[in-house]
């Protein structure tokens, strides 16, 4: 919930919060609730007020990722399949995203993960850098039931579209650290890792010989 403080505001600046405020819910669609919170999270849709992104779309950026943390985990969490594609476009990254929570399940069935996934995080304070014109990436530091885990997701907009082109959870003997690399190596500043044949062949190969850990 935002809370705003008219007192000492002139007309206009409580004008001019109110139309941003109209903004950001415009920007954010969310369709009849189907009574399914997961299908609920994987239909809304986000954008922005032009073809790039600006900081005036910064709250949209915030609530684009939460939603997608809480789509991923939960489906984690309740061995749901789940679709990403409004907030994924490019297939490698699809992909590899969908493989990623086919595994993580597997591996939540087996006991085998050292955090609780769920459905309702609870998030700290988001971080937004801009990397570069129409390109930022979102840090989102979050937990469930006290146990923290962290998310890196690198944004652009497509036709107005929020567009995650490259996403990182990094947890600890998790899918994407083992695959995609080490925190402490693996950057996300390159919007086009993921149409990187080699990159893509590398992590697809290394998917294949993942190896769950015993219970």
């Amino acid at each position: 919930m935002i809370s705003i403080v008219l007192a000492g505001c002139t007309q206009e600046e409580h004008q001019t919060t109110q139309e941003s405020l109209s903004n950001i819910e415009a920007s954010v669609e969310t369709p009849e609730p189907t009574g399914k919170p997961l299908n609920d999270l994987a239909n809304q849709q986000f954008s922005v007020q032009t073809d790039q992104i600006s900081e005036a779309d910064y709250e949209t950026i915030k609530s684009f990722g939460k939603a997608f943390v809480d789509l991923y985990t939960g489906a984690v969490a309740e061995q749901e399949t789940v679709s990403f594609d409004n907030y994924i476009a490019n297939e490698n990254l699809l992909h590899f995203t969908n493989k990623m929570l086919e595994l993580e399940q597997r591996q939540e069935l087996k006991g085998g993960i050292g955090v609780i996934f769920g459905l309702n995080n609870e998030f700290q304070q988001a971080e937004i850098e801009k990397l570069d014109d129409n390109l930022y990436r979102l840090n989102l530091a979050f937990s469930n039931q006290g146990s923290g885990m962290s998310c890196q997701l690198l944004v652009q907009a497509d036709q107005k579209s929020l567009n995650i082109v490259d996403l990182y959870f990094g947890n600890k003997d998790g899918v994407d650290t083992t695959v995609t690399g080490h925190p402490a190596a693996r950057k996300l500043d390159h919007p086009e890792l993921w149409n990187d044949q080699v990159w893509v062949d590398s992590v697809m190969e290394k998917l294949e010989e993942y190896d769950l850990p015993s219970s």
